[in-house]
C-alpha cells in the first residue's frame, strides 16, 4: 500500500504545486529567490595571534587587521599560518590558486553569511641568493612542498573564521612589510515578488485545491483495484 498511497498524495497536490511553482517554466513563478554575488576590496596590513585563554572567545585565533574588516582565523589553522607569515624570509610570498597554481593578485575571501568567511589559497616561494640553503630548511620546517622546479616551494591553506566590522580585543598587532590585498565576495539572497502573478495564484488556489481533491477521489478506486491484483 505504500506506493499507491504515495501516488495518491502526488495527485492530490499536483495542481496546487504546479500553480505555485511556476508551471512548466520556472520563470512563471510568483515568488523568486536568487543568489547574487557582491564584491569588495580590502587590504590586510597587520596580524596578531591571540593568546590562549579560557575567558577569551578568540583564544588561539589569528587576527588579521584589514582596512575595512577584521578577520579572526579559527585556531586549527591559525598557528600554522602565523608561523608562515612570520618566517622572516628575504622574499615575499606569492598568492596562487590551489591545484592550478595560477597567480592571484589578491587573497580570495568568501563571506558566507555576513559574519563568517572562508578562504582557500596557496603561498609560493622561490629560493634565490646566498640564503638559499637556510631558507630551504625554514620552508621545509614550515611544511612547504617542493615543486617541479627545485627552487620553488608551495604551501596551501583552507582558512575559516569570523568577520568583524569593529576591532575586537586582540592584543598588539604586528604590521606587515607589505599589505596583502584581499578580494571579498558576499553571497546575498534576493527575493522578487511579482504582484500580478501572486494575485493570480491567490485567486486560482481554491480551484487548484478542488481539482486536487477531485483527482484524488477519482484515483482512489483505481489504486484500490490495482492493489487487489
Amino acid at each position: 500500500m505504500r506506493l499507491p498511497a504515495a501516488v495518491l498524495i502526488l495527485f492530490q497536490a499536483a495542481c496546487t504545486s504546479v500553480l505555485w511553482n511556476g508551471g512548466v517554466y520556472d520563470a512563471d513563478r510568483a515568488i523568486e529567490t536568487n543568489t547574487a554575488v557582491r564584491t569588495e576590496s580590502d587590504r590586510i596590513v597587520a596580524m596578531t595571534l591571540v593568546p590562549q585563554s579560557a575567558q577569551n572567545p578568540l583564544s588561539g585565533s589569528l587576527m588579521m587587521l584589514g582596512g575595512r574588516y577584521w578577520y579572526a582565523v579559527r585556531p586549527p589553522v591559525s598557528y600554522s599560518l602565523a608561523q608562515t607569515l612570520q618566517a622572516g624570509l628575504s622574499q615575499p610570498y606569492r598568492i596562487v590558486a590551489p591545484y592550478s597554481g595560477l597567480p592571484r593578485r589578491s587573497l580570495p575571501v568568501r563571506i558566507t553569511d555576513q559574519n563568517h568567511f572562508y578562504s582557500s589559497f596557496c603561498l609560493d616561494y622561490t629560493l634565490s641568493g646566498s640564503l638559499k640553503s637556510r631558507e630551504e630548511a625554514v620552508l621545509q620546517s614550515l611544511g612547504f612542498q617542493q615543486q617541479q622546479r627545485s627552487s620553488e616551494y608551495r604551501k596551501c591553506f583552507a582558512a575559516a573564521g569570523t568577520v568583524y566590522r569593529s576591532p575586537p580585543e586582540g592584543g598588539a598587532y604586528t604590521a606587515f612589510v607589505q599589505a596583502v590585498p584581499a578580494e571579498l565576495s558576499f553571497q546575498e539572497k534576493k527575493t522578487n515578488v511579482r504582484r500580478n502573478k501572486l494575485v493570480r495564484n491567490v485567486l486560482f488556489t481554491p480551484v487548484a485545491l478542488a481539482a486536487d481533491t477531485i483527482s484524488g477521489i477519482l484515483m482512489m478506486p483505481v489504486l484500490l483495484l490495482g492493489d487487489l491484483f
